[in-house]
C-alpha cells in the first residue's frame, strides 16, 4: 500500500514530468506521427495522482453522484485511486451523466455549464496529462488560451505588440456559442491526426457524446463540450487549431498576425483591406460548421480602440515621442462595472461585522484584480476604484454607527489604508 505522503507526491510529479517531455520531445521531432499506446500511461497511478492534485485545487462542486471532494479525501485519497485504475485497466469505466447548470451571464443570458464527477473530472485530466503534450508540439505562437506557461496577458501583451507595429485595423472576432456548437466528427478526425490509442479515442467519445442530467431527465449531447469538464479546453484548442493552422498558411503574416485565446480572437491587419480576411475567416470558420457573432464580431481601427480579455485597448500618440504610436492598455468599462458589483456585494447590509472585518473579505476581491491589470496604464481606473470603495465603506460604518450626515467624521482613504484596507493605486507597475 502507498503511503499518501510528500515523498510519493514528489515522485509522482517528477515522473510525470519527464513522462511529458518525453511525449512532447517525440511529438515535436516528428509532427506526422500518431501515438498509439497511451492509455497505459493514464491508468499510472502517478498520473492519477496528479490529475487527483489539480482536481482538488480547481476544487468545484460534486456532480450527478453527490461526491465531494472533501467526502474522497475523508474515504482515503489513494484508495480511492486505485479503484479508478483498476476501473481503467479492466476497461469497466463508464462516464456518468454531466449536471447541468445554468450561471448568469453580464448580458443577462444564461451560460450552460456541465459539472462532471469527480471521478469523472480525475479520468479526464489523466488523459489530458497524456495528450496534451503532443498537441502542444503542434499549436502555434498565436494561440494562448488554456496552455501550459501561457495566460491572458500573454495574449494582451501580443496584441499590444503588432498593434504598436502598426497593425492598426482589428477584427475583434466571438464565436456564437462555441463550446455548444463544435462538431464531434470534425473533432475525433483532428483528435485521431495524432492520437490512435483505441481506447483513448473511446474514452473521448464518451465525454463527448455525454449524457446531461437537467431536472430529473437525462439527455445525450449530439454535439459540443460541456463547459467545466477538465478536458473540453484541450479539445476546444485542437478544434480551433485548425483556424490557426489555415491563417498562417492562407495569409501572409507580414500583412495580418491572428491572436486567438481560446474562442476569443482578433485578427490584425496592417495596409489592407479587412473584407477580404473578414470572408477568409468566416470561410475558414463555415468548414468547421461554426458562425461569428453577428452582434459582437466587428471591424474597427485601433484609434478608436476595441476590447480583448477584459482590456480596452487603443493606439494613440506615444507620451514618450510624439512621432511614435503605441498601443495603451486599462480595464473595460464592464469589468469596472463588474467590480463596483463585486465591492457591493461584499459590503452589503449586515452591520454587524467590524469595519476591519468587511476591509479583510474586500481585500482578496481587490487584490486579484488588481493583479490582472497593474501592469498596464491603468492609473486613472485604480484611482476610481480606490476612491468607490472608500466611499461604500464610509456608507456602510456611517450606517453602522446610526450616525447623521453631518456628524459623522468621513474617514479618507489613507485612514482606511491604515487599518490595512489593500491600495488599488499603489500597485501599478508601468511596463511601456
Amino acid at each position: 500500500m502507498i503511503v499518501e505522503d510528500k515523498t510519493f507526491a514528489q515522485h509522482a510529479l517528477e515522473k510525470v514530468r519527464v513522462l511529458q517531455n518525453k511525449l512532447h520531445q517525440a511529438a515535436k521531432k516528428d509532427q506526422n506521427r500518431t501515438f498509439g499506446i497511451l492509455y497505459d500511461k493514464v491508468c499510472s497511478l502517478e498520473v492519477l495522482w496528479v490529475s487527483w492534485i489539480r482536481v482538488q485545487k480547481n476544487k468545484g462542486a460534486p456532480g450527478v453522484d453527490g461526491r465531494t471532494i472533501l467526502a474522497i479525501k475523508e474515504y482515503g485519497a489513494i484508495k480511492f485511486l486505485q479503484e479508478i485504475r483498476e476501473e481503467l485497466a479492466s476497461k469497466k469505466y463508464a462516464p456518468k451523466p454531466i449536471k447541468r447548470v445554468y450561471i448568469k451571464k453580464s448580458n443577462g443570458k444564461l451560460r450552460p455549464l456541465g459539472i462532471p464527477t469527480v471521478k469523472d473530472r480525475i479520468v479526464q485530466g489523466a488523459v489530458k496529462l497524456v495528450i496534451e503534450p503532443i498537441f502542444e508540439a503542434n499549436f502555434l505562437e498565436g494561440s494562448y488560451g488554456f496552455r501550459p506557461k501561457r495566460n491572458c496577458q500573454d495574449a494582451i501583451k501580443a496584441v499590444r505588440k503588432w498593434v504598436t507595429y502598426g497593425y492598426d485595423t482589428v477584427i475583434d472576432a466571438d464565436i456564437a456559442s462555441y463550446f455548444d456548437t463544435i462538431d464531434h466528427d470534425i473533432l475525433m478526425s483532428l483528435v485521431k491526426r495524432r492520437i490512435s490509442d483505441k481506447w483513448i479515442i473511446r474514452l473521448i467519445k464518451g465525454w463527448l457524446r455525454h449524457a446531461i442530467f437537467k431536472q430529473d431527465k437525462i439527455a445525450l449531447s449530439e454535439k459540443g463540450t460541456a463547459q467545466g469538464s477538465v478536458i473540453s479546453p484541450l479539445l476546444a484548442n485542437i478544434y480551433l487549431h485548425s483556424l490557426d493552422k489555415y491563417w498562417k498558411q492562407k495569409h501572409d503574416e507580414w500583412d495580418t498576425q491572428m491572436v486567438r485565446y481560446c474562442d476569443d480572437f482578433v485578427v490584425l491587419i496592417r495596409n489592407k483591406d479587412p473584407n477580404p480576411y473578414m470572408e477568409s475567416l468566416e470561410y475558414m470558420l463555415s468548414k468547421l460548421k461554426l458562425k461569428l457573432s453577428e452582434e459582437k464580431t466587428s471591424i474597427v481601427k485601433a484609434e478608436e480602440g476595441f476590447n480583448f480579455l477584459g482590456v480596452r485597448l487603443i493606439l494613440n500618440n506615444s507620451r514618450r515621442s510624439k512621432d511614435r504610436k503605441f498601443c495603451y492598455g486599462f480595464p473595460t468599462s464592464k469589468s469596472m462595472k463588474n467590480l463596483r458589483s463585486k465591492i457591493r456585494q461584499e459590503i452589503g447590509r449586515d452591520y454587524k461585522p467590524s469595519l476591519s472585518h468587511k476591509i479583510d473579505f474586500l481585500n482578496p476581491i481587490l487584490q486579484g484584480w488588481t493583479n490582472y491589470y497593474n501592469w498596464l496604464n491603468s492609473a486613472e481606473q485604480f484611482r476610481k476604484i480606490d476612491k468607490y470603495v472608500t466611499r461604500k465603506l464610509n456608507l456602510w460604518n456611517r450606517t453602522k454607527r446610526q450616525a447623521k450626515k453631518k456628524k459623522y467624521n468621513w474617514l479618507s482613504t489613507q485612514d482606511l489604508y491604515k487599518q490595512g484596507l489593500y491600495k488599488v493605486g499603489g500597485h501599478l507597475c508601468y511596463s511601456w
